[in-house]
């Protein structure tokens, strides 16, 4: 699988829904988890600005930037993009399983 022929497929099939990402974009300020948007430093299709917003959208987000990178990320930089998901990902844990109080309600 090529990842840049499968990344260009995504984005013309964004670009023939744009209302799907508005839509999708409205619902981000409920979203209640921690998020890390990650974005390159150098992309054209996709610029800084648009990582700064998306991160605002979130309330619970991190923003990192990676120099010398553009739209296929993962492909430019895939250290630095690892690193940056490694280094968010103990951060970010949550704990959502039911307490032992929760599991037992009602059965006393």
């Amino acid at each position: 699988m090529d990842g840049k022929v499968d990344a260009v497929r995504m984005l013309r099939a964004f670009a023939r829904q744009p209302d799907l990402l508005v839509e999708t974009a409205r619902g981000l300020p409920s979203f209640e988890r921690p998020a890390l948007v990650v974005w390159a430093s150098e992309d054209r299709v996709m610029p800084p600005e648009h990582g700064c917003r998306l991160a605002a959208l979130l309330p619970d987000a991190q923003l990192v930037e990676i120099a010398d990178s553009y739209t296929l990320l993962p492909l430019d930089q895939p250290e630095q993009f690892a690193g940056a998901i490694r280094d968010f990902a103990p951060q970010s844990a949550v704990d959502v399983r039911p307490s032992a109080a929760e599991l037992f309600d009602g059965y006393s």
